[in-house]
């Protein structure tokens, strides 16, 4: 098992590089305290006053420290956390940092196999109003392992493990067991101990395991014992060959792990065994195939104790056999003596310290160590106590190094693993080149954290990482909202470029100027025209994206089969074409449709989407087969014939005059020969015979107007390409063309195209000919919404115009994929990716990260840098908006609370906010409220909604609708949606009760109806939804639950009756898409047969992770049994685990709702549908659950149930997750490709598809 990440809190040790820089120095990182300091911070002075009171104690800063933000814990939640919970939570985070590693995109299981010592903490303000189960859960350090799991999204074994000090080995040990035994394909292992408030120090006891003063001196002569401390150590483990093939960085390998028990064979209960120590170290020795003499180290318990040194020696020694020579005997240490006893931490400390030593070669000094203890009989055994830093020679010469850890808990459970040093490598080849790198937090202050540290790591470190790994580890680890990427030659570079982030960071951090990055939001492609190319223009993509490659390769290979053109030029940087290849006109456009088309192909497979597609002249073919108006290889075509006719024209000139069209046309003569081709934004392109231009510039026309040639021989788009346009007509008739799928904004005209002219030849060859309003057009996009710009070309002509345009705003984004003459191509490329991963497009930077052929290692590297506070306690002085959430503060106490009840009609709004701010603040644990309160960033979750909004409604009459509260989430529009809808206020209520607004979308487009789950309520759908309204203008309404007199429907079959009504408000007629997750889809499949019903028709049905079977008419309940087994376990999952299940735990009547309503599931008989259907199934199937996920679930039949077939697609995320970020964005691009399918599928009126008709057009 390979070591492929590590992290650590120990005293005096904040991370691994400290923890080093300890480690080398022989350094003791235990603090000491003034007893009458600790008087006057509280503690008990008889206590501390005391003879054998020693004020000593490891403690690991800012134990009491929490971001509670960055694991979405409200503060009330996070006070009554046991803050080894809270620690363990941060130190993983940054093991699976080290490893490069993030979980959520990980493809496999992760496994967490973990311990706690005794409970850290006591109750702080607010824990009364979280409830007494969420208080016990966090508090029981039971919940250890089960909280990663669920706050990480680790879906292996989660076990919490209590041996006591070998507890973190020991987890260690079943953590290999699983990886063993493929129970998950990685691993995190480890302890933490945080000491209880108020302890800084201990009595000694004579005899006892701790020490009179306050220092560790493991194997020394004085050695009288131990010290408590505080830690948190963590690694992260995979197999070794997969270690290898996915090219991890290696600290070392696991060869070998034991555990046992010493039994009774021993003096006490709390006594070592020296039988039971030797058994261990042989089992261990035997499962590594290792023999004593190969052990170079071995990591010892070490306790310093009178007792437990020598018995640890002499178990050692029985298994080592009897004395060696000087040089060859093998080294003892212990590292209590640097951090003392951080009890079930311990074990993974002396593991990370002994990774460290196996990994730089380096053998490492016992603190404290000057004369041995007589008792060990050193001379007279095989080992020696290392006491200054020396080289790590391996006893078996040119062999691996081989060291133990051994750690051995009060109890009698041993535990003993056996690592070596990672196999050799290859050297990687280094391209060289420049490399991303990739850095976010979920803040601005913790990026420009991030950012410094990574500097100072760079600068610090000899030799400084190759930049590849650096590259790679950093993308490999989890992406946070707020992102920066920087491009770099070499690590110097890098440096500088990290530091200036850091600033920047923290000017734009400083007090709220930077509340949330920008996004991607809806994205344009824009397509340059001719007289762009260069030289070599797409070498950079084609050597880096392979979707760019795989497109330009297939067009170069169509253009020369069918034209006997060679486009390498444009691709190939050793390619020697001449000038004159690159100004030939059916060169230009052909190229320039080829990388057009090319980049659009690999935005695509990133899952950038454009809403809105420009080109300018050629860019146009570009942009349209981009929306599909043509397939690429006959739009080549079509390019190629264009481009020929064009040339076939009679000679003409074209000259480019930097002016507005106004003044440039007023001083045109009238009548004459030259007239407008292009009509930028403050440059205008004139076109005509050469004669007639040449007449024009040598006249006083134009004069005092900058003016510069463009380079070409002919007139275009002018009335010199009128026989060029009929032949344009004519090719255009012969090609199969259909309406674009995307808007396109027209040059002819300068708005938006009418997609079926577009797919018209009438529409090309009048492109030609007419001049090009490409001011217009711009003005047009810019107006669209779009907020980011992509050039998908040479340069950045089509960027420079949209920047020049009244319409361009400050916080646009303008992306250019290729660089500027001058510059590296490389770096321009890498800068774009950059842009588009810091807005949002995840996938943009992964494929250029390992070209084909060639790995790259991974390194270690600084991890996350938390912002913490003490969830308890916030300094007088200090604002709770400071915080990064609400933050109830001892100068703000909570509002008084009204009384429980109050009669509908009675609260006025001069009452309503005190009673809204009661109990927005009991929900969340605040203390106060302000209107700018986001519930959500506050900690809020959607169950949690669901308490507040029925408070809203038990106290103020008040029925505001979840998802109407979670559009608006503020405290503020909370006030003021329940004072505009109390009964007394002659507030209307929602227009159409039971539907709610999930997305806006744009006007004519099909809504998708989406159906609530079984708690009710749509918000589940919200990021759903706002992911496919910006990306596909879609319009998205969800139907829910509505509470009256009549009470809530339970059966299937009642639900979507009730859900019938509101649809039918909302849309009279269909045709009809419709779809839900989880019991939303079985009722979506029940509306549907209703709808079919009346007459009505339903285009498709969307279910999302939905269990619909096709029981052949049978009662689910009495169905084959594994058909009942797999709804029963959705039931039992939702009950088990998830975020559901805390509030069915603490809401008895949502508990009654949901499982009233899985029981009428279980009666329901499905029925066969005409409709086709897609089922969108959660690939990590329901999370933390042990419910059936993947392939575990139960089979159904549902193909039988829809007689248009049934498409199932495996997405991101498992149940839970799935609808939710950062799972919702891909789900939502997947879900619109299949909309938009069904659109262009869907009948007229008279019986022709939509697609028909723009064909027969």
């Amino acid at each position: 098992m390979a070591v492929v990440g590590m992290a650590c809190r120990l005293p005096g040790a904040d991370d691994l590089d400290q923890y080093w820089a300890a480690l080398t120095a022989g350094r003791d990182g235990i603090s000491r305290f003034d007893p009458e300091r600790l008087v006057a911070l509280g503690a008990d002075p008889d206590y501390v006053r005391r003879e054998n009171f020693v004020p000593a104690m490891g403690v690991i800063a800012g134990s009491r420290r929490f971001d509670r933000a960055y694991f979405g814990y409200s503060r009330a939640e996070a006070a009554a956390t046991d803050p080894q919970q809270r620690v363990f939570l941060e130190c993983a985070v940054t093991a699976f940092d080290d490893a490069g590693l993030d979980p959520t995109r990980f493809r496999g299981r992760i496994g967490v196999y973990a311990g706690a010592d005794r409970v850290g903490t006591r109750s702080g303000p607010g824990q009364d109003d979280i409830g007494e189960l969420a208080r016990y859960i966090g508090q029981e350090k039971d919940f250890l392992a089960t909280r990663a799991a669920y706050k990480l999204g680790l879906r292996g074994p989660a076990l919490t493990v209590q041996t006591a000090c070998s507890t973190s080995l020991t987890a260690t040990h079943l953590a290999v067991r699983a990886l063993v035994g493929g129970e998950c394909d990685a691993a995190l292992a480890g302890g933490v101990t945080v000491m209880p408030d108020g302890e800084w120090g201990y009595l000694h006891e004579p005899g006892g395991i701790l020490s009179p003063d306050g220092r560790c001196r493991p194997f020394d002569e004085d050695a009288a014992g131990t010290v408590p401390s505080e830690g948190v150590a963590v690694v992260v483990l995979k197999r070794l060959a997969d270690a290898l093939r996915d090219g991890d960085r290696i600290a070392a390998v696991i060869t070998g792990t034991a555990v046992n028990n010493d039994g009774s064979d021993k003096m006490a209960y709390t006594a070592p065994s020296l039988t039971g120590q030797s058994e261990v170290i042989r089992a261990a020795q035997r499962v590594a195939g290792v023999d004593p003499a190969d052990v170079d180290h071995v990591e010892a318990h070490g306790t310093a104790t009178r007792l437990g040194d020598p018995v640890e020696v002499q178990a050692l020694a029985d298994v080592f056999g009897g004395s060696a020579s000087a040089r060859d005997r093998c080294a003892l240490g212990a590292v209590k003596g640097n951090i003392g006893h951080t009890g079930v931490a311990s074990g993974v400390a002396g593991l990370i310290k002994t990774a460290l030593m196996l990994e730089r070669g380096l053998l490492v000094p016992t603190a404290h160590f000057t004369r041995p203890n007589p008792l060990l009989e050193l001379d007279s055994s095989p080992f020696r106590i290392v006491g200054r830093c020396e080289p790590w020679e391996p006893r078996r010469g040119d062999g691996p190094r081989v060291a133990a850890v051994s750690s051995f808990g009060v109890g009698g459970t041993n535990a003993h693993v056996l690592l070596e040093s990672a196999p050799r490598r290859a050297p990687l080849p280094d391209r060289g080149g420049p490399r991303p790198l990739l850095v976010s937090a979920a803040g601005p202050e913790a990026l420009g954290r991030m950012a410094r540290a990574l500097a100072d790591h760079l600068t610090a470190e000899r030799p400084a990482p190759p930049l590849a790994e650096v590259s790679r580890t950093l993308a490999g680890r989890r992406v946070h909202r707020h992102r920066a990427a920087v491009v770099a030659h070499d690590t110097e570079q890098a440096a500088r470029s990290l530091r200036a982030l850091a600033e920047r960071a923290e000017r734009e951090g400083a007090g709220e100027a930077l509340a949330g990055p920008r996004g991607l939001g809806k994205v344009a492609f824009v397509f340059p025209g001719q007289g762009t190319l260069r030289h070599a223009a797409g070498a950079a993509a084609h050597r880096r994206l392979p979707g760019f490659r795989a497109a330009f390769d297939m067009i170069r290979e169509t253009v020369l089969d069918g034209h006997a053109i060679d486009l390498s030029p444009v691709v190939d940087e050793k390619d020697g074409a001449s000038e004159d290849w690159f100004a030939d006109t059916v060169h230009q456009q052909l190229a320039l449709f080829a990388l057009g088309y090319a980049f659009g192909s690999q935005l695509r497979d990133w899952r950038v989407r454009p809403a809105a597609l420009l080109g300018n002249s050629v860019g146009e073919y570009a942009a349209a087969a981009v929306a599909g108006v043509w397939s690429p290889q006959d739009a080549a075509g079509l390019v190629c014939r264009r481009a020929r006719a064009m040339w076939d024209t009679e000679p003409g000139r074209m000259v480019s005059v930097a002016a507005d069209v106004r003044e440039v046309t007023a001083r045109l003569p009238a009548g004459g020969e030259v007239g407008v081709a292009v009509e930028g934004p403050g440059t205008v392109v004139l076109s005509g015979p050469e004669a007639a231009v040449a007449d024009l510039l040598s006249g006083d026309a134009l004069a005092g107007l900058p003016i510069t040639p463009v380079h070409t021989r002919r007139a275009f788009h002018s009335k010199a390409m009128e026989r060029a346009a009929e032949e344009v007509r004519a090719s255009l008739s012969s090609v199969p063309a259909r309406p674009p799928r995307l808007p396109l904004v027209s040059n002819a005209t300068g708005e938006w195209a009418d997609p079926a002219q577009v797919a018209r030849p009438g529409y090309w060859a009048t492109q030609l000919r007419s001049p090009v309003l490409l001011a217009r057009a711009m003005e047009t996009l810019l107006a669209s919404g779009c907020t980011t710009f992509v050039e998908l070309g040479p340069g950045s002509s089509m960027l420079g115009g949209l920047r020049r345009s009244p319409g361009w705003d400050a916080a646009f984004t303008a992306v250019r994929l290729t660089g500027r003459p001058a510059e590296p191509a490389d770096d321009a490329l890498l800068t774009a990716l950059g842009t588009l991963w810091e807005r949002g497009a995840d996938r943009a930077v992964l494929d250029v990260l390992e070209p084909a052929g060639e790995g790259t290692a991974r390194c270690s590297l600084p991890g996350y840098r938390f912002l913490g506070e003490d969830p308890r306690e916030l300094p007088a002085d200090r604002d709770p908006r400071g915080l990064p959430a609400g933050d109830p503060s001892p100068a703000r106490p909570s509002p008084p609370a009204p009384a429980r009840t109050a009669p509908r009609g009675v609260l006025g709004p001069a009452d309503v906010r005190a009673v809204l701010e009661e109990l927005w603040c009991r929900t969340l644990g605040v203390a106060a409220a302000r209107d700018d309160d986001d519930f959500f960033a506050l900690g809020g979750e959607s169950l949690m909604a669901v308490t507040l909004t029925s408070a809203v409604r038990e106290r103020t009459g008040c029925a505001l609708s979840v998802t109407d509260f979670s559009r608006r989430p503020a405290f503020g529009d909370l006030v003021e949606a329940v004072t505009g809808g109390l009964p007394e206020s002659g507030g209307a209520p929602p227009p159409v009760p039971g539907l709610a607004t999930l997305a806006e979308g744009r006007p004519g487009r099909r809504p998708l109806f989406l159906v609530s789950d079984a708690v009710g309520n749509a918000l589940p759908y919200r990021e759903l939804g706002d992911e496919l309204g910006a990306a596909g203008g879609r319009p998205v309404l969800a139907l829910e639950d509505v509470d009256d007199a009549r009470g809530t429907p339970r059966t299937v079959g009642a639900v979507a009756a009730a859900r019938l009504g509101a649809l039918l408000r909302a849309q009279p007629e269909g045709p009809y898409t419709l779809g839900g997750w989880s019991y939303g889809a079985v009722v979506a499949h029940e509306l549907a047969r209703l709808l079919t019903r009346r007459g009505e028709r339903v285009d498709l049905l969307v279910c999302l992770d939905g269990f619909v079977p096709d029981t052949g008419g049978l009662p689910v309940g009495v169905a084959p049994e594994f058909l009942r087994a797999g709804l029963r376990a959705q039931a039992e999952a939702a009950l088990g685990a998830g975020p559901l299940a805390r509030r069915l735990r603490r809401d008895p009547a949502l508990r009654r709702r949901f499982t009233s309503r899985q029981a009428g599931l279980l009666r329901y008989r499905p029925s066969p549908l005409p409709c086709p259907a897609v089922l969108f199934k959660a690939s990590g199937g329901p999370a933390d659950t042990g419910g059936p996920t993947g392939t575990d679930r139960p089979r159904a039949r549902p193909t039988g149930l829809y007689a248009g077939g049934l498409r199932v697609e495996s997405v991101p995320g498992d149940h839970w997750s799935m609808l939710a970020s950062p799972h919702a964005r891909p789900l939502a691009s997947r879900l619109l490709d299949v909309l938009d399918a069904v659109d262009a599928s869907r009948p007229r009126g008279d019986g022709r598809t939509v697609r028909q008709e723009r064909e027969r057009e």
